[in-house]
């Protein structure tokens, strides 16, 4: 389908705060905190979960395997206290809380992201690969393209967004 703008191939990066604040909305009990820290090819999830004390745990990233429309993110060397080993079957109890609309969870401990779930329905585009950098992440977007976004008007005929300000 012909879009208004297409691209081949683009190259785009992630802030690593922004992405943090953004996953604050995927916090569920009992995870009472929880925070991203971005380095050159590894990303560290570490929180803390309260149960009857407040536990603090951490999780590694170290790669994130791309798919057109699909991101898994395998978890590993998940540890609580600074260094004793969760076990995988943890991961299962706490899957059960997820957003199934933002995430899924899929054994051996891979969240799964649905890139439809975060793009405007006038964006279309496929995933080809995921980097960690030092502040977050870098992404290579393959062959897609975008529309102008349509609103709709009090008695039902589409309009075109406003023109954006330009940029200095």
């Amino acid at each position: 389908m012909k879009r208004f703008v297409e691209w081949d191939q683009l190259e785009v990066r992630i802030n690593g705060e922004k992405l943090n604040a953004f996953a604050q909305q995927f916090r569920v009990d009992p995870i009472e905190r929880l925070e991203l820290r971005f380095e050159n090819g590894l990303m560290r999830v570490m929180g803390s979960i309260r149960k009857f004390i407040s536990v603090p745990f951490e999780v590694q990233i170290r790669e994130i395997l791309a798919g057109p429309r699909k991101v898994r993110v395998p978890l590993h060397g998940a540890s609580a206290f600074g260094g004793i080993p969760i076990p995988k079957f943890l991961f299962t109890i706490v899957s059960s809380q997820l957003q199934a609309q933002f995430v899924g969870y899929e054994e051996p401990a891979t969240l799964i992201f649905t890139l439809d779930r975060f793009l405007p329905n006038f964006v279309d585009a496929e995933i080809q690969r995921v980097w960690i950098i030092d502040g977050g992440l870098a992404v290579t977007l393959g062959r897609g393209g975008a529309d102008l976004p349509v609103t709709e008007e009090p008695h039902g005929t589409a309009k075109r967004e406003p023109d954006r300000p330009q940029r200095a």
